[in-house]
């Protein structure tokens, strides 16, 4: 997987590695119905963006992206500061 981005003059965002994909966000949605799904398909695609535009972002919680980042150490520090439930080294 090679999705890096260049930030400005000097830093970068690269998506490493992820877990799950956009059929488990559908799962992860269905589950209190009882339904499991195999298959990817348009009502999924469009339950997705439902989700996303409002708001319901508790089945995107159960999906992982490892980044690589190269920012100033000021950005940094805001991130830190504001972001719950990530995991840095």
């Amino acid at each position: 997987m090679n999705l890096k981005k260049n930030v400005l003059d000097k830093g970068f965002i690269e998506v490493v590695d992820h877990l799950g994909t956009d059929l488990t966000v559908v799962n992860s949605a269905r589950v209190s119905f009882g339904k499991r799904k195999t298959t990817y398909t348009e009502a999924d695609r469009i339950l997705v963006r439902f989700l996303a535009e409002n708001k319901h972002f508790s089945p995107f919680r159960h999906l992982i992206v490892q980044f690589h980042i190269k920012a100033p150490e000021f950005v940094m520090r805001q991130w830190y500061k504001h972001v719950v439930g990530i995991e840095t080294t």
